[in-house]
């Protein structure tokens, strides 16, 4: 009996031919579904914009409107910088707060010294005040905050 040699390069167990076939089977498949798919998403396409409603032919209606309130900050970051270089503007600035009252507003380090020098204003005791040494808590009186402008 002769021995059989082994083939060098070529796997004689595979079937190239089939191979070939089916990967092209595979392709071939692919294909002819994508061709139907197209179509069907064009109908879809069609369906969809049927539904939607016709765009109104007044000008105004054209312009983006604004969502009702409460919106959202576009940008933060940048709302929190104004807000803190107004801050800062008006810590360090003269200005009236109620011309017709009188109120005025001194810049912050300004109002820090003249505390320093002077200190503190005293205040009276009210009438209805109990004496110092008494047990009970001292009730004062605050004027109401006004409002800035």
């Amino acid at each position: 009996m002769a021995e059989k040699r082994p083939r060098t390069g070529f796997d004689s167990e595979l079937d190239l031919r089939a191979i070939i076939y089916s990967g092209l089977g595979i392709v071939l498949v692919t294909a002819v579904i994508l061709a139907l798919l197209f179509p069907l998403l064009e109908v879809f396409r069609r369906e969809r914009a049927a539904l939607d409603p016709a765009p109104s032919p007044m000008p105004e209606a054209q312009h983006p409107r604004l969502p009702p309130e409460p919106r959202l900050q576009a940008e933060p970051r940048l709302d929190m910088e104004k807000l803190r270089a107004r801050d800062e503007a008006a810590l360090q600035s003269y200005g009236w707060v109620d011309r017709a009252a009188g109120i005025g507003r001194i810049p912050i380090e300004r109002a820090i010294e003249i505390l320093a020098e002077t200190g503190l204003a005293e205040t009276a005791p009210s009438a209805t005040a109990p004496p110092a040494g008494s047990e009970d808590r001292r009730i004062m009186k605050v004027a109401p905050r006004r409002k800035r402008r």
